[in-house]
């Protein structure tokens, strides 16, 4: 593969990126000072996911990912299994919710965060669905934001204090349990595919179509079918540890 024909024009590593998450850091630091609920352990849990995000999005992965479908899915799965959970995490348990059960409303919305990110990253998936958001930026940046957050809600039960301290461990372990079942069908989607898949992945296609022609042989570092097996598999795996982890 021309690597450098995939990294020209890119940065490696983003400033912008990592001013505006260290500057997350020194808010974060300043209320750590300030509020003794905060521990070690929360800071620590908010500097890794902080460093997660950056490694996803502000390092050379961001820009090798463009190429591989595998590795986009490790980049997503590395957003919405790993910082999510670590960012949750960070928050220890507000006085007002001491000695509170969790509100029903919050039970209620991270089982609608469940079901809704299970959906929104299973269309994701559809090569005519990620194909059209990598054709519009903001539109695929706000789409992965969305993710994001419905990822949070997704998480909550587990790595939120309010709700993790007070849930019933057969509640949790019924949520755990469609939390699993809840990626599955987009893991299955590009494990399956890539059996009948006949062409490239909609990314290798995408980031051919804004180069000079011919050079869409040149950006293939794994076969396509194998490419996307490898990424519905790494999924499946990432996800798995976080839930042994959490969970």
């Amino acid at each position: 593969m021309n690597i450098q024909l995939l990294l020209e024009g890119q940065t490696l590593w983003s400033m912008p990126l990592l001013l505006f998450l260290s500057s997350l850091i020194i808010i974060y630091l300043y209320f750590y000072i300030q509020y003794r609920t905060f521990s070690s352990i929360h800071f620590q849990s908010f500097c890794l996911a902080m460093g997660v995000i950056y490694l996803a999005y502000g390092s050379p992965l961001a820009a090798i990912s463009y190429a591989l479908i595998s590795l986009h899915m490790v980049q997503m799965a590395l957003l919405y299994f790993v910082s999510a959970p670590l960012l949750l995490m960070s928050f220890p348990v507000l006085n007002v919710f001491k000695n509170r059960n969790p509100p029903k409303q919050s039970i209620s919305t991270s089982i609608i965060s469940l079901f809704l990110f299970a959906l929104c990253f299973f269309l994701y998936h559809l090569p005519s669905v990620m194909h059209s958001l990598m054709d519009h930026t903001a539109l695929h940046t706000g789409y992965i934001l969305l993710l994001f957050i419905l990822s949070l809600g997704m998480w909550a039960p587990f790595c939120w204090a309010p709700l993790a301290t007070t849930l019933k461990t057969a509640n949790l372990n019924r949520f755990a349990f469609w939390n699993s079942v809840g990626i599955m069908p987009a893991c299955f989607l590009l494990i399956i595919g890539a059996f009948f898949s006949h062409g490239h992945s909609p990314i290798v296609a995408h980031l051919a179509a804004q180069l000079p022609p011919g050079s869409e042989m040149s950006l293939m570092l794994l076969p396509p079918a194998f490419d996307q097996f490898l990424a519905g598999l790494l999924m499946i795996i990432i996800h798995k540890f976080s839930m042994m982890k959490w969970a």
